[in-house]
């Protein structure tokens, strides 16, 4: 045996071998020509030419499947999934021209042109692994099922094996840099929460790193890029970047297409996916539409994905196993279809009577068919509560235009008085869900930034009902606004963007007088009598919404101690201790 055996095959044998795989392929070719079938349809005697309108009266018929070869590329109508020379599947609709971007060679040789790339995760990474098991744990614990947007099976088994089709080192970072935003070390949520005199405009230490590498990932994107983006729009909607995030989770949306994740398996010609590939573009695709729909929510603005009910009924949740998280993924993205039609219907100002009440059905019969592992309970999960406090917000969105806040009291007709107490009482859910919260989780500093808005939401609608003077309830929503605003300043140590939420809300209390209230309810009754408990748990899941009220006392009043002077100095600013001329801009 010659010494060179182990070292490559010579020229000629090299040529040898690149003839033979030519032949092979001509071979193929005339194979699929052969099958080809060119017999066309009889045609018709043309009497007369047709005028458009006798064109709308043809009745032609789709086939429901075409053949897989040239000429159906061509002038083919199907969805077309068309992988590149690495591998990567790029979705091309019906109307495009650009079917045959696919290669010969990855069209017939298929998975031979894949390969598989190790994720950079180099051994002498800068974060201590000690605070990068802290930051996964703290990951799983609160963010991950709020906001889901990748498998957790695939991306533990991609960090063990370090493959990267379901795991890179950008959406490792991205997590890191979601979870150090809520630790509750300091050193840690520095390296995403700059500090207050910190003057430079310099990035954190994991956003910048989290950034630098999904900006080298969409250079070749994948699944893991669509997942890094969402999570880092979080990230820059907490520093109060909002544009910047609402770009970052579009360009995600828009990604999503391109790789073709809006459609199913069932949908699409001439791919071959796994139900583990088919497992993980579900989720993502269902993250990519919470996001959607959260950022059209938070901004006031359309959306960017389309959804139907037909796409979300044909994801049969036991077809890959129903565990919990993907049950409750179902529930968020559900929801938020849902709440995707509110939006459309508000900012199209088209929400009628017979509109109103077709989508308050659809939240009713969400809420109803809730799976029996999600439903409110003050031990509940985080995501869990935070499920139930969108719900709550979505009533509110919904029925807050026909509420007619800021109208004559004779204005009001038996709809008005409705959605108004509807309101209402869904603000005061989300104040008994965030004190629960609270209770079980410490303080509100680890909640999720989704949050937020619902806060804001509830807020405004309580200091609406308390500044027009028409309930009889008022301490009870004096001590819902008062656990909003609480809430607010734990939450803005970890989401900096609540501060100025929180300081406009204290804002319009001082305007609106509010403490002048506080004086009339200590003048008018008797506070020092029995202590009155100022939280009641969400009633039983058979029932749709909650009675927020004070223990049975004579006064209908909380005790003392929950309006002391000290309370109001910090929660509820007397007017006359602030500059009256504070203005918003300041904030």
């Amino acid at each position: 045996m010659p010494a060179n055996s182990s070292s490559s095959p010579s020229s000629k044998g090299h040529i040898r071998e690149l003839y033979q795989r030519i032949a092979d392929l001509e071979a193929a070719l005339e194979s699929a020509k052969g099958t080809q079938n060119f017999t066309g349809p009889k045609r018709q005697p043309v009497s007369s030419p047709q005028t458009p309108s006798t064109y709308s009266s043809l009745s032609v018929p789709i086939p429901s499947q075409e053949e897989d070869n040239l000429i159906s590329r061509l002038c083919g109508r199907q969805w077309k999934l068309n992988s590149d020379e690495e591998g990567q599947y790029k979705f091309f609709g019906p109307t495009s021209s650009l079917h045959l971007t696919e290669s010969v060679s990855s069209s017939l040789l298929g998975p031979w042109c894949q390969r598989s790339v190790t994720a950079d995760v180099s051994p002498d990474d800068p974060i201590d692994p000690e605070i990068q098991m802290h930051l996964l744990e703290t990951y799983w614990k609160y963010q991950h099922t709020v906001l889901q947007a990748f498998d957790r099976e695939e991306f533990l088994e991609g960090m063990r094996t370090r493959q990267t089709k379901y795991f890179s080192k950008a959406l490792l970072y991205c997590v890191y840099a979601c979870a150090a935003r809520i630790s509750d070390r300091p050193p840690v949520r520095a390296m995403v929460i700059p500090s207050s005199d910190d003057m430079e405009d310099k990035e954190p230490f994991l956003v910048a790193t989290a950034t630098r590498l999904v900006d080298q990932e969409l250079k070749r994107p994948q699944i893991t890029t669509i997942q890094s983006l969402l999570l880092l729009s979080v990230i820059h909607c907490s520093l109060s970047k909002d544009t910047k995030g609402w770009l970052l989770a579009g360009d995600a949306c828009r990604l999503a297409i391109d790789l073709g994740l809006h459609r199913t398996g069932e949908q699409l010609a001439s791919t071959n996916f796994s139900p583990r590939d088919m497992k993980v573009r579900q989720i993502t695709y269902w993250g990519c539409l919470v996001f959607d729909r959260l950022w059209a929510l938070y901004l006031g603005r359309p959306s960017c994905l389309k959804c139907e009910d037909t796409e979300l009924r044909s994801s049969s949740l036991t077809q890959y196993g129903a565990s919990w998280e993907k049950r409750i993924a179902f529930s968020w993205v559900t929801l938020l279809v849902t709440v995707g039609r509110i939006c459309d219907a508000l900012n199209e100002e088209q929400c009628d009577t017979e509109t109103l009440h077709a989508l308050d059905e659809q939240l009713q019969d969400w809420y109803q068919n809730l799976d029996p592992e999600l439903q409110y309970c003050k031990e509940a999960h985080a995501s869990i509560l935070v499920l139930h406090m969108q719900y709550y917000s979505c009533k509110i969105h919904l029925h807050r235009p026909t509420a007619n806040f800021g109208v004559k009291m004779s204005e009001l007709d038996a709809q008005c008085n409705k959605s108004r107490q509807i309101c209402i009482d869904n603000a005061k859910n989300i104040a008994t869900a965030l004190q629960d919260y609270r209770n079980m989780y410490g303080n509100a500093s680890n909640l999720s930034g989704v949050a937020l808005h619902v806060i804001a939401t509830a807020s405004t609608i309580l200091i609406a009902d308390i500044a027009e003077r028409r309930s009889a309830d008022v301490a009870c929503q004096f001590s819902a606004l008062k656990t909003c605003v609480r809430t607010l300043g734990e939450l803005e140590k970890t989401y900096i963007v609540a501060r100025r939420v929180r300081r406009i809300i204290q804002l319009v209390m001082r305007l609106c007088h509010f403490e002048s209230e506080y004086l009339d309810f200590q003048q008018a009754n008797d506070v020092g009598r029995n202590p009155a408990s100022l939280f009641f748990a969400v009633q039983d899941a058979g029932t749709e919404r909650t009675s927020f009220q004070p223990s049975d006392d004579h006064t209908g009043l909380p005790s003392l101690s929950a309006y002391s002077p000290l309370c109001i100095d910090e929660f509820l600013p007397i007017s006359s201790q602030f500059d009256i001329m504070y203005s918003l801009e300041s904030l």
